[in-house]
């Protein structure tokens, strides 16, 4: 029973695209108590799922004297860092003085991986580490995150109470960048159709910088329900239970593929083969350039053809 300490900084898609690293140390070492330094709201995805067994809040007091050179350690806290068999650094560490001073410490083996990708997918690019270890991922096929059934059943009862069922389809308009959104009359577009096309009932997805675009929703498609600001765990339960998705180059965006629905992703000014989310059953469309503007071009007809195509699968 190893024991294995994971730090990871980073935004939510970020943090989804290490899952198959994280994914890979649980197939090898079932047994394992996995522990994971993170934001502790992003994190609590890879435990509900059963990933890991523990998460440390990557704020909490002391993290950054870590990055102080030739730190001299707590004695309580050596012998912490001294107890795991296997620690992985995900961290900006370019000095290697955070690597440096888990060895002071008594780290048995530290395997680290610059956050910054240069070639290849990201996905690959976090599996790096592991092959020092002889650990191969887990094919495709199984979802990244396999969501516990008390969690979709709340997601069942709250989708029952807006009138939605067991056929929905969720869209999610937002992303970390304005540059890197489809327009939302386009999503609305698409909401119409996947009602009158694929009988189903379209559900918007909001996190808490679209203001702007739930009041546009008000306006222009106020029949269709909202799930907005809510926390990462509840807005994955909603996901599980969608019958497909549609959404930007976003962190929900990689969650919903995580979870192993029908994901249609849209890329506009960022490489899809570099931050593409993974999955069997995810279609990404990218415009003709990677730009703003070429993802604008997009037609709803496309992503529905797109969606239906991902549906298949």
């Amino acid at each position: 029973m190893p024991r294995i300490l994971i730090l990871r900084g980073g935004a939510l898609g970020d943090f989804i695209l290490t899952l198959p690293a994280i994914r890979a140390l649980r197939r090898q070492w079932p047994s394992a108590s996995i522990e994971l330094i993170a934001h502790p709201n992003i994190a609590e995805l890879a435990a509900i799922a059963g990933l890991i067994n523990h998460v440390r809040p990557l704020s909490a007091a002391g993290m950054a004297e870590w990055f102080v050179p030739n730190r001299v350690w707590p004695e309580r806290e050596r012998n912490d860092i001294a107890s795991f068999d296997l620690i992985i650094s995900y961290l900006s560490d370019s000095d290697g003085v955070v690597q440096a001073n888990l060895r002071r410490a008594g780290a048995k083996l530290v395997l680290t991986c610059c956050p910054v990708v240069s070639s290849g997918h990201a996905a690959d690019h976090f599996l790096s580490p592991l092959k020092d270890l002889d650990v191969s991922p887990q094919s495709q096929a199984a979802p990244l995150l396999p969501w516990p059934e008390a969690q979709r059943e709340q997601a069942r009862q709250w989708l029952k109470r807006q009138g939605a069922g067991d056929n929905v389809i969720s869209l999610h308009p937002g992303s970390g960048s304005s540059k890197k959104n489809w327009p939302i009359e386009k999503f609305i577009g698409l909401a119409n159709q996947v009602q009158c096309s694929l009988s189903a009932q379209p559900l918007f997805i909001l996190g808490e910088a679209d203001t702007e675009t739930a009041k546009t929703l008000a306006a222009q498609a106020p029949a269709i329900p909202v799930l907005i600001n809510r926390p990462l765990p509840e807005v994955g339960s909603v996901l599980a239970e969608s019958r497909g998705y549609v959404g930007n180059d976003s962190g929900i965006t990689h969650l919903a593929a995580a979870l192993g629905i029908p994901v249609v992703a849209l890329f506009g000014p960022t490489e899809a083969a570099v931050w593409g989310p993974c999955g069997a059953n995810v279609v990404i469309i990218q415009g003709h350039e990677p730009t703003a503007e070429a993802l604008a071009a997009i037609e709803p007809a496309a992503v529905l053809r797109a969606l239906r195509h991902s549906m298949a699968k």
